[in-house]
Parts: structure tokens; C-alpha cells; sequence
């Protein structure tokens, strides 16, 4: 099984440089000042508290919960089980029928080849800018067929590799570079071992939907490879996305959920007590609150398992999707406990 034999690894292991990788990492912030990315004791690479002031989960002036950072995610995707496209923006993934911004219910739109539906002018132009100028059917993009295939398999990953996909084309074309696109992903950890033989059957589709007449050098560079090392990518960084706005701590995603990938949220590491969580109030924008005060220079953590659960469900799940074994205070004290009462 994939997800019993993962290897945490570093995509900044190749030949990038110091000076490049320092500028991946600004672009990755993007100015933000309440935190900085850097080594975390056994975890890697971490998130921490930059200000020299501790921050308060509520905010005194305008009693409102205190935001580290907000971030739209590179790509996403609704859900492949609900099948309500039509009733969502297939951009920020907000709902059409409680879409009130401007006090106007009328501004929905929709591509006019291929009838994809957004809640605004301004999604549709960022779609197109992004990605759907690649995706969209009227151009002669197989990406329907794609689209049927994760459908039916139940399999969302090959889904935002096409997103992905079209996103390091557009940024190609548009500014002649992969600084904002290919290089930033080279910087999340991937899962490192020999692909399931289930992702050939996803390649196989995604190629024929989404490579037809390409130059030979295109393909080359987006071969099996390729494919492979953006799924590893997918595997490990992915974020179920429930939009609520009442959300108060994590809320564990489903099979249902829509999914996104997101550079700087990737970098925040787990924790069975964690001092954030990541909620979607309004759209796919993720939000990054606390669950408790942070000190200046604390790590940023969030669950990526549902702390409800035993230690032994807990470390279980764990290990099954994201290959580590947790060793925060809350679990080594709970396996002392337990230890305790086995003698």
C-alpha cells in the first residue's frame, strides 16, 4: 500500500540555489510579517511566530478572532462526490444560491464555451488567467474526459495535476516563467516511493485528455515522472476544504469535501494539541486562527488527525496518510499514561 510505506522528503533537494530558494520562500509568504518559514526540531521545516509580543486568540479592539493569514490556494477543486457544480462558483468554490456580495444575486456569469459557472466577473477572469484558458472544452481541451475518469474512480488527485498542469502553462505564456508556478511546488514535502499502479491508469488519461498535440518537448517534460512527483506532491499537501463560517477549531475533511493546494498553509506541521486551525469561512480562501495564544517565536501547528480520538487511532491515522509517527506532548504523555497503567 502507497500510504503504508511514505517518506517524508524535501522537493529542495535538487539543484536549486540558496539565493533562488530564499526567494521562493518570500514569494511563498507574500509579505506576510506574523510569520517565517524555517527549521523545525525533528519536523523539518516549520511555520513560527515572528512578533515579539504574544498574540491573543481574540483581538481586544475589535473583539474578533485574530487571523494569522489568509491564502487563496494555488489550486482547487470542488467535490467529486456531491456533483453540485452548477450550484457553486467552480473558481473560489463559494455557493451561487447565498451568493449576496454587492447585495446582488444577478451577477453570476459562466464561460461562454463551455458554460462553467462563477459567482463574478472577477472569478471568471481569474480562472481564465490561471488555468481555464488551458481547461476550457471550447479550446480543444480533454480535460471532461478527465474529469469523468476521477468521477468514476473516485480518484481527486489527477484532477488538480490538470490544474496544475494548466497553471505552469499559463505561467509559460503569460510571463515566460515558472517562478510562481512549477518552482514554489519544488519547495512542499512529497511523498518519495514507487507510484501505485493505479496512477499509470490516471497518466494514461490525463495524458490523452490534456497532451494531445504538443510540441515533443512538452512531453517530455510532462511526462510519467513528472505526473508522478506531482501526485507526491498532492498526496501530502492537500487540504480538505468544508466552507463554514461558524467553524470555531479543525474540522476533519471528507470524501465529500472539495480540496485545494496551498504553498504557505503547507508548511504549518501537526500537532494533537494545536494552537490554529484552518477554516474557510467564505470561499476557498483558507484562514489560519488560533485556538489559543501564540508566544513570539512559537511554532504554528494545526491536527491533521481528529484529537478527539486515542492516541493509538490517532498515531495510526497518522502514519497511514502522512507516514510519521507523532511524538507531540500530548501523545507522549498520553502513551506514558498508558504505559502506567499496563505495569
Amino acid at each position: 500500500m502507497f500510504n503504508q510505506l511514505i517518506k517524508r522528503t524535501f522537493c529542495t533537494n535538487n539543484k536549486l540555489n540558496n539565493v533562488v530558494i530564499n526567494d521562493l520562500y518570500k514569494f511563498i509568504l507574500n509579505n506576510n510579517k506574523l510569520v517565517e518559514i524555517k527549521e523545525s526540531d525533528k519536523k523539518g521545516r516549520g511555520l513560527f511566530y515572528t512578533q515579539n509580543t504574544q498574540l491573543p486568540v481574540i483581538n481586544k479592539e475589535t473583539n474578533k478572532p485574530n487571523i494569522l493569514f489568509k491564502e487563496e490556494p494555488f489550486i482547487s477543486y470542488p467535490s467529486i462526490i456531491k456533483l453540485d457544480h452548477d450550484k457553486i462558483c467552480n473558481h473560489c468554490l463559494k455557493s451561487l444560491e447565498n451568493n449576496n456580495s454587492n447585495n446582488n444575486n444577478n451577477n453570476h456569469t459562466e464561460c461562454e464555451g463551455c458554460n462553467v459557472k462563477y459567482c463574478s466577473n472577477e472569478c471568471k477572469e481569474k480562472a481564465s488567467l490561471q488555468y481555464h484558458s488551458v481547461l476550457c472544452k471550447s479550446n480543444g481541451s480533454g480535460f471532461h474526459y478527465l474529469e469523468k475518469h476521477s468521477q468514476i474512480e473516485k480518484r481527486r488527485f489527477p484532477l488538480l495535476a490538470g490544474k496544475i498542469l494548466a497553471r505552469v502553462l499559463m505561467g509559460y505564456h503569460l510571463e515566460k516563467s515558472a517562478n510562481k508556478t512549477w518552482f514554489p511546488l519544488q519547495m512542499l514535502t512529497f511523498a518519495n516511493k514507487p507510484a501505485p499502479l493505479e496512477w499509470k491508469d490516471d497518466y494514461l488519461i490525463f495524458s490523452r485528455s490534456l497532451l494531445k498535440g504538443m510540441k515533443e518537448s512538452s512531453l517530455k517534460k510532462f511526462n510519467y515522472d513528472w505526473f508522478v512527483k506531482v501526485m507526491q506532491i498532492l498526496y501530502l499537501n492537500t487540504i480538505g476544504i468544508d466552507i463554514d463560517p461558524n467553524q470555531t477549531t479543525t474540522k476533519m475533511s471528507t470524501p465529500e469535501s472539495s480540496i485545494g493546494l496551498y504553498f504557505l498553509t503547507s508548511f504549518i506541521n501537526h500537532s494533537c494539541d494545536p494552537n490554529a486551525y484552518v477554516q474557510f469561512p467564505n470561499d476557498h480562501t483558507a484562514e489560519i486562527r488560533l485556538l489559543k495564544p501564540i508566544n513570539p517565536g512559537e511554532e504554528i501547528t494545526i491536527s491533521y488527525a481528529d484529537t478527539s480520538k486515542d492516541i493509538i487511532d490517532r498515531r495510526s491515522q497518522l502514519f497511514e496518510n502522512y507516514g510519521f509517527n507523532c511524538e507531540c506532548p500530548k501523545c507522549l504523555n498520553e502513551l506514558k499514561l498508558k504505559k502506567e497503567k499496563a505495569t
